[in-house]
């Protein structure tokens, strides 16, 4: 029941990935649905559902976009890998925290895709990181907190069991 419950999520969210985030592009820099919903199942159900769901996630939405095919898949099954394994009790309080993971996870993110995506090119590490790291963090992170602040118990279960 849970895999059914996620997998509709997964949909909607998918949904809202391929039409609300282009509307919602800044100098090309998008919001990603889908690198929240990973986060979120990496944080809550561990480090195999995190793969899993990365590597799900990133392959569904390979089929949808034309960059490299399996570019996504590979960056979000890391992240949804290293969300899991990392401990996340930095500041001892769960919206910081949650913050912070989002935003480090994309960074994270965002830096790999295009560091892969732009091999053979003349582009540099810091332009790579300025140009779509951080301000690809930054944005996701703005519609993540949006999320946390409409469902406050969003990762917040990792400090009720652990």
């Amino acid at each position: 029941m849970r895999i059914l419950i996620l997998g509709l999520v997964y949909i909607l969210v998918l949904l809202a990935q391929l039409t609300f985030a282009n509307l919602l592009s800044v100098y090309s820099i998008k919001p990603d649905f889908v690198l929240i919903f990973v986060v979120y199942i990496s944080f809550r159900f561990g480090r195999l559902w995190g793969g899993i769901g990365g590597f799900a996630a990133g392959i569904i939405e390979d089929s949808f976009i034309t960059v490299l095919f399996g570019l996504n898949a590979l960056c979000k099954t890391f992240v949804g890998f290293l969300v899991s394994v990392l401990p996340w009790h930095i500041t001892g309080r769960a919206t910081p925290d949650a913050a912070l993971l989002l935003f480090l996870a994309t960074l994270v993110h965002d830096f790999l895709f295009n560091l892969i995506y732009s091999l053979g090119s003349d582009t540099g590490l810091i332009f790579i990181f300025f140009r779509f790291a951080l301000p690809g963090a930054l944005y996701t992170l703005l519609f993540g907190s949006i999320f946390y602040a409409i469902f406050p118990g969003f990762l917040k279960l990792r400090y009720e069991h652990g």
